[in-house]
């Protein structure tokens, strides 16, 4: 009787993202939607674990009457005027499906809320598809998402569990990881967003395209491949 010799090949490693990101910038609602790209060209990887790192803009709280294109401007590099910034975003989410609507934000609200009710939403697993509603009632609908009831609303609608509701009704449920959370990325010297961190091994700091994303869960999934120096400039 022949016999065959087949040598297993190793089982590629699970992914798991950590993001950093805030609902207020609208490069993370592109980073998020590339990721999500990139990752529909992967066949037989079971969906990842995202592990979500709220961390608003420069650790600051935008005062109330911090308008939307003030907030802009202060993220654009000497040269590039709000108007151009704006139009290049929109057509950037079209590509992706985002149907941005700059014209419907007013004041720039502050996020600590939201990243709490995603950090309780963590708890049950259901945090991925809230923080695609999140990026959504306020890029593409201009939803207050600093406001408690819009943030309850929105966890209702996304189906979020009673519990989960109940505990998000108390202020200091979630705050204290929030907080500590936000504090140890500033230590870090982590000051803009977003950035995915992929297998804590492979970051890639955004925004980046699907291409970039692409190429860094290949050498999530193949470690044994050495990346090129082309290779590691565009990741790291």
């Amino acid at each position: 009787m022949d016999m065959q010799v087949v040598t297993p090949s190793a089982a590629k490693p699970p992914l798991e993202f950590d993001l950093i990101a805030d609902f207020a910038c609208p490069w993370s609602f592109l980073g998020k939607r590339k990721l999500e790209r990139a990752l529909g060209s992967l066949y037989g990887i079971p969906e990842p674990a995202m592990r979500w790192h709220g961390l608003r803009n420069k650790a600051e709280v935008p005062p109330a009457s911090t308008t939307w294109r003030d907030h802009l401007a202060t993220r654009l590099p000497p040269g590039v005027s709000v108007d151009l910034a704006q139009e290049t975003l929109a057509q950037a989410g079209r590509d992706l499906g985002i149907q941005f609507d700059f014209a419907c934000l007013g004041s720039v609200p502050d996020t600590r809320e939201a990243h709490r009710l995603v950090k309780l939403a963590e708890n049950e697993g259901a945090h991925g598809a809230l923080v695609d509603a999140l990026f959504s009632a306020f890029f593409e609908r201009g939803q207050d998402i600093g406001d408690h009831e819009v943030l309850s609303e929105l966890g209702r609608a996304g189906g979020l569990t009673a519990a989960t509701l109940t505990a998000f009704a108390d202020p200091s449920a979630g705050a204290d990881q929030v907080d500590a959370e936000e504090k140890r990325l500033q230590g870090l010297g982590v000051m803009a967003t977003p950035n995915l961190l992929i297998n804590g091994r492979i970051l890639v700091p955004g925004p980046a395209e699907v291409a970039t994303y692409v190429q860094a869960l290949d050498q999530a999934l193949f470690p044994g491949l050495a990346a090129s120096s082309e290779d590691r400039r565009l990741l790291h």
